[in-house]
């Protein structure tokens, strides 16, 4: 499933609009996740990604949370699905691009909770 990182790459600050940087799912969004609850995205991110919102965007199906594909009328839909946090760390920069992207649920988890980073 295509998703966008919405972005502005190396620091760019606004009033232009963000960057829609294309990737995909690279990891089961729904069954278990891989390390403390992340999903994996393939994309070639850059610096200043981190913090972007995440979302699908869908023109003529949509994949819903319950597993089922909605076919869409005609106009698009749009959901936000998680924050990027940063690429996997690798030995070479040729290497897959592997993003993590922390889930919408524990982002309103940790706003609802008004929980602080004790570090």
């Amino acid at each position: 499933m295509d998703v966008f990182v919405l972005e502005y790459p190396f620091g760019a600050d606004p009033p232009g609009f963000p960057v829609w940087k294309r990737g995909s799912i690279a990891s089961e969004p729904h069954l278990t996740r891989p390390g403390p609850g992340y999903m994996l995205v393939d994309t070639a991110s850059r610096p200043g990604m981190s913090g972007a919102p995440v979302i699908p965007r869908s023109w003529s199906q949509h994949f819903m949370e319950d597993g089922t594909n909605r076919p869409l009328a005609s106009n698009s839909l749009t959901r936000f699905i998680g924050v990027y946090s940063g690429r996997l760390h690798t030995k070479d920069p040729s290497d897959a691009q592997i993003g993590m992207v922390w889930p919408a649920e524990d982002i309103e988890e940790i706003i609802g909770g008004a929980k602080l980073d004790e570090g």
